[in-house]
């Protein structure tokens, strides 16, 4: 029997779980992202409860969709053109979409977690069922560490 076989989420998982709230503009969480080199965060509601995850996934449709250039075509051909300048230095109306969108409005709210318990060979079909790159582990809706590919890869 291998050993990853034998292994549970909560011997695997991230205990440290960088979360980000739910009323974040965009800007301010590719910012995070950025900062922390991470490419998605759980989603903390108003009183501290988990209401959904957000990814760079989520950043990039959000971006390909009708929500960036089509949306005020000259910012953004100004704002990718201009060497740094803001589209308020520019004297544009509208400024820069990301931030005039928040997380909540691009988060998964549908949140997939997992208990400490549960074998790692389980959560890793889970992850390919879904199609995702992270679980979350919790008890009693408490969110308790993040279990990504990443982390099971490392332990092969």
């Amino acid at each position: 029997m291998s050993t990853l076989t034998m292994l549970t989420a909560g011997e695997v998982m991230s205990p440290s779980v960088l979360t980000v709230p739910q009323y974040w503009s965009l800007k301010q969480l590719i910012e995070f992202f950025d900062q922390h080199k991470i490419n998605g965060a759980p989603v903390m509601g108003e009183s501290g409860n988990l209401v959904g995850v957000v990814s760079l996934s989520d950043i990039l449709k959000f971006d390909s969709s009708a929500h960036s250039i089509n949306e005020n075509p000259s910012t953004q051909y100004y704002y990718n053109n201009m060497d740094g300048a803001s589209p308020e230095q520019l004297g544009l109306v509208g400024g820069d979409v990301h931030t005039q969108h928040q997380v909540s409005e691009i988060m998964t709210p549908q949140v997939v977690s997992v208990d400490a318990s549960t074998p790692l060979t389980k959560v890793a079909a889970l992850m390919c069922k879904n199609k995702i790159h992270r679980v979350f582990v919790t008890s009693d809706n408490e969110l308790n560490g993040v279990l990504s590919t990443l982390d099971i890869l490392n332990r092969v």
